[in-house]
């Protein structure tokens, strides 16, 4: 409720205070160049300047008039009506507050020493939105300047931030000096007159004044910043941005940001002013907040600091959209407001324990106390002199450097509650690593127990693994060996089926033929059928011989003899007993043979069975009219490189698929290629060809291209009588 009251209050006294009669003053018709006779309708007090004088201060010489409707004019000014309405100041500083109404100034001068004439007007108030000050000269006629800081800096007179203009007092007669101020801003006239060298040198120290207070502040940013970036604290950001902003807003008050930053934006500048205002209220309830950890130790507080950071960035744009002058209004309600608060958010913080919070509190209330006394200055409670005209930069130094205590406190703070906590850490670690030990103990122990059953039963269950494995090796050799022989026994069936049925079907038709018509058969046809009978069997005998042949190689009970073989006088003599078959196609048969004396080391009888197999086969499926060629070379094992004895036959027959070679020494083997003079197959003479010459420890193949014919080779070892 207090702080509700306080701010009514504020309320009232920063509205306008007029404090000189604002009764409009009546215009008059006189020239602007009338004659200085009229002066002396005001009351003088001239100003008497001597050789001793280096400057004055004009507030306690001059004479005002409020132009409520803003309309007088110079002339008017001069006529007699309007100059009985000024009023004498008796401040040095003359401050009106915020005012609307425009306001003209009048001060008499005279110089004694006319050799002296470097004097100087400097009104050093830069806020002021529009200064035109009036001079004449001896013959009384009169001429002006405008100033002020909605205009281009480069329109002034002397490149200073303050409004300076050189008066030219070459007589000793009285000159008047009247000014005209218009501003949204507090009206205040610091009116000083001085020599240019005096002058100089209050500029010289004037700038380096500010030069090191700026400089400070600059200094506090980077530091600040730095620590921002070393240690992570946001502390030091939001206090950095709240410094940033404060310096920022006394750049743009003091003049500084027009003269050196934005000299052709005024209008900007002028804006900047309460837009900065309201960034110090953010920065300053944001820096407040989080410092103070408002949210632990005072959650309403944070609430309200909250509500206040919303007011800051209202004001930051209300110097956008408001009128300037209602713009301050609400920044000095606001920046009271946000003050008070974090006055009273320190002490509740400091009084509940957070001992880096009475710096806190301390800086705060310095920087509220100057803030007061500024704006009780700004509306014109209070004089305007160097104490309150720099209250705000010596409070902002002073809580700086309270501040920078405060941070320096509440980081030994966070050092002790951090060393605190790691002590507290360390304590419930070393317990929790006791206890932790132990039940890590008993547990390795229980777990080694475990362990040891564990390893026992996985050697019984990897033991039991290998013997499955095992077995269902052996299983699936066995099912493999089973589907070999049960596919072996379908295809014997079939080969049964189909190769012995039909031989012995002729057997039965012919032998019951010559048994029903043997009385009426001559003997030539008993001798075709009894021919045909003895063929057939013949044919019968072949199959079985060889279904014989293939059992005993696969079962191991072939018996074969290693014995030196003249395989070239068998071979020719095979070649010859085959010639009349191969005639009866008209086949041609040609054998060749390098050296006569080649023997190999074989059994003989199943040499002989394979080159017979092999010869009766390139016979078998060579079409009539064709050659087949015996060739009997030396040669060497591929495998030993050993000599061998080499034998290839070759067709002139269809050739072979590549289906076929897959599958050309193949038991039952069914090729593409049929016998060509209707010959029978059984499938089984290559398999026991094959069989057979590995068996002797040879090797054969087959070379064979599709419609080109196929050429049959094997080797077989050489006797050493060839070697």
């Amino acid at each position: 409720m207090r702080v509700v009251v306080c701010v009514i209050l504020f309320w009232f006294v920063t509205f306008p205070v007029v404090r000189a009669d604002n009764s409009s003053i009546p215009s008059t018709t006189s020239s602007a160049a009338a004659t200085l006779s009229n002066l002396p309708a005001m009351e003088k007090t001239v100003v008497q300047l001597t050789s001793t004088i280096s400057d004055i201060i004009l507030g306690s010489y001059c004479s005002y008039l409020v132009d409520s409707s803003k309309t007088l004019t110079l002339s008017d000014i001069l006529s007699p009506t309007a100059q009985v309405r000024f009023k004498r100041s008796t401040e040095n500083i003359p401050s009106f507050g915020l005012v609307k109404p425009t306001y003209w100034f009048v001060v008499h001068v005279r110089n004694t020493s006319p050799q002296i004439d470097d004097w100087l007007l400097e009104i050093a108030y830069p806020p002021l939105d529009s200064v035109e000050i009036f001079t004449h000269d001896s013959a009384g006629k009169w001429s002006s300047v405008v100033m002020g800081d909605l205009m281009p800096f480069s329109q002034r007179l002397v490149k200073t931030r303050t409004y300076v203009i050189p008066l030219q007092l070459h007589d000793t007669l009285v000159h008047t000096i009247i000014i005209r101020v218009n501003t949204e801003s507090s009206m205040q006239m610091p009116m000083i007159l001085r020599h240019s060298v005096q002058f100089a040198e209050a500029t010289t120290r004037t700038e380096l004044v500010y030069g090191l207070f700026f400089g400070i502040m600059l200094a506090l940013v980077l530091y600040n910043g730095f620590l921002y970036v070393s240690l992570r604290s946001l502390y030091y950001a939001f206090y950095t941005f709240y410094i940033t902003a404060s310096a920022l807003y006394l750049v743009v008050l003091n003049g500084y940001a027009l003269q050196y930053i934005w000299s052709d934006s005024p209008r900007f500048v002028n804006y900047l002013n309460v837009g900065m205002v309201g960034s110090v209220i953010f920065s300053l309830a944001l820096f407040a907040r989080e410092f103070l950890r408002l949210r632990r130790f005072a959650p309403l507080m944070a609430k309200a600091l909250m509500v206040a950071m919303a007011g800051g960035l209202a004001v930051a744009f209300a110097g956008i959209f408001l009128p300037y002058r209602l713009g301050v209004q609400v920044g000095v309600i606001v920046n009271f407001i946000t003050i008070t608060l974090v006055v009273v958010s320190g002490a509740l913080v400091w009084k509940r324990g957070n001992s880096s919070a009475r710096y806190f509190f301390i800086a705060v209330s310095f920087f509220l106390s100057g803030n007061i006394i500024f704006v009780l200055k700004t509306i014109g409670f209070l004089p305007s002199n160097a104490f309150t005209n720099h209250i705000v930069e010596i409070g902002l130094a002073i809580e700086g450097l309270l501040f920078a205590f405060a941070l320096a406190e509440r980081y030994r703070q966070f050092r002790i509650e951090k060393e605190e906590a790691q002590k507290e850490a360390l304590r419930i670690e070393h317990e929790a690593k006791t206890e932790l030990e132990g039940k890590v103990q008993e547990r390795t122990t229980e777990l080694a127990k475990t362990n040891d059953e564990m390893q026992r039963q996985m050697v019984i269950l990897n033991d039991q693994a290998i013997e499955i494995e095992m077995t269902n090796v052996e299983l699936q050799e066995k099912n493999l060996l089973l589907e070999g022989l049960n596919r072996e026994k379908n295809e014997f069936l079939g080969v049964a089926a189909h190769d012995l049925k039909n031989p012995l079907q002729t057997i039965i038709m012919n032998t019951s033929m010559i048994r029903r018509y043997a009385e009426r058969m001559n003997e030539q046809q008993r001798d075709e059928l009894l021919d045909r009978v003895e063929e057939t069997s013949r044919r019968m005998h072949d199959i079985i011989e060889k279904l014989l042949d293939a059992n005993a190689i696969e079962s191991g009970t072939i018996e074969l003899k290693s014995e030196s073989v003249a395989l070239v006088r068998e071979v020719r003599s095979l070649v010859q007993d085959y010639m009349p078959k191969a005639a009866a196609k008209n086949i041609t048969l040609h054998f060749e043979v390098q050296n006569e004396n080649l023997c190999a080391l074989a059994d003989k009888n199943r040499a002989i069975q394979v080159v017979e197999n092999l010869l009766s086969n390139a016979i078998k499926f060579s079409p009539h009219d064709k050659n087949v060629y015996v060739r009997m070379t030396k040669g060497e094992l591929p495998t030993s490189h050993k000599p061998a004895l080499c034998l290839a036959i070759q067709d002139e027959g269809p050739g072979l698929s590549d289906d076929d070679k897959e599958k050309l020494f193949g038991k039952f083997a069914r090729l593409s290629a049929r016998p060509t003079g209707g010959e029978h197959s059984t499938g089984l003479g290559l398999s026991i060809v094959k069989k057979l010459i590995e068996a002797m420890h040879g090797e054969i193949w087959c070379d064979s291209e599709l419609g080109k014919g196929a050429t049959f080779a094997f080797r077989l070892p050489l006797a050493d009588n060839n070697m």
